[in-house]
């Protein structure tokens, strides 16, 4: 991933939720060649909004057509001018929804034929714009929560990178699988500014049901590439860390992602997390509200992290 500004900055490539924050010059994305990922990649507004303009506009044309036809050709009304079109528009709406338009009919073969098409495409407007929506409200989304900070301390004595997850739904993601990335810049011999990623190696990186939280850790040793960075090194290198989960959810039975990414800014030293599990009415009870709440690390007592770990 090659970069030329020597200030580029890790939030200008990736945002916390872990998307891409990519703006460039290339060639624009003409929408008709993939309709299909266009559809899917729209907010609920947007998507809802452009089905409302294409409506809006299939039936204004039609009933401009039917318009243009002539006054002789719509029986049962005798109006001119705006309130013919008016007329004409509802015909349109009539016609493309295949209710009953006994209202205002049609005659003529031109009309007959025009209700014709219109009726077809009408039925496929409906077949396609049902599966559209039925495909985007079934998709499966992950509901996990990951700590806004990470922490950089010891845990049994050995120094570790770590952070938290917890499943909002409290459901079971079965299989679930962590991975974390370490990115930083770097400068080859020959002079490229590039963006580099390295695998880091986790404590656990799968667990085979995760349904309450999930303290995640690497461990800072001389395989970890985080090894010797001071905060002056990784600000320099504009350091990042993108944690990726992968599973499935056995409500939906479908497959799930969730990325978020940690900058230097969001690292805090020698803390922990605070407990959000409990134990009562011999019951289970997690505090998601305090997924994000530390408290000092205790200097002469051994580091404890609540939460399934």
């Amino acid at each position: 991933m090659a970069i030329h500004p020597q200030s580029f900055h890790f939030r200008a490539l990736i945002n916390r939720q872990g998307k891409l924050n990519v703006h460039g010059t290339r060639e624009r994305r003409n929408p008709f060649t993939d309709l299909y990922h266009y559809f899917f990649s729209l907010s609920w507004p947007k998507f809802f909004l452009l089905i409302a303009s294409i409506y809006s506009a299939t039936n204004l044309f039609f009933g401009v057509l039917y318009f243009i036809c002539g006054i002789d050709t719509l029986a049962g009304t005798h109006a001119v001018g705006l309130e013919r079109f008016r007329h004409c528009v509802f015909l349109s709406i009539e016609n493309m929804n295949t209710v009953d338009y006994s209202r205002v009919g049609e005659v003529g073969m031109i009309p007959d034929v025009l209700m014709t098409i219109q009726a077809f495409l009408g039925l496929l407007t409906l077949a396609v714009i049902t599966g559209l929506f039925y495909a985007r409200f079934s998709r499966a989304t992950a509901r996990i929560i990951f700590s806004n900070k990470a922490i950089i301390g010891k845990h049994n004595g050995k120094l570790c990178f770590s952070f938290r997850i917890a499943n909002e739904r409290l459901n079971q993601i079965a299989e679930a699988h962590m991975a974390l990335y370490f990115t930083k810049n770097e400068v080859s011999l020959e002079g490229e500014s590039t963006r580099k990623f390295y695998d880091l190696k986790l404590e656990r990186n799968h667990t085979p049901l995760f349904a309450l939280s999930w303290t995640v850790r690497h461990y800072i040793d001389d395989k970890s590439p985080l090894l010797g960075m001071d905060e002056k090194q990784m600000r320099e290198a504009q350091m990042g860390i993108v944690a990726s989960l992968t599973g499935i959810d056995e409500t939906f039975s479908q497959p799930i992602i969730a990325r978020h990414s940690y900058s230097l800014e969001d690292i805090v030293y020698n803390k922990r997390f605070k407990d959000i599990i409990t134990w009562q009415d011999k019951k289970v009870h997690i505090d998601l509200k305090g997924i994000h709440d530390l408290h000092e690390h205790p200097q002469d007592s051994a580091i404890k992290t609540g939460g399934q770990d």
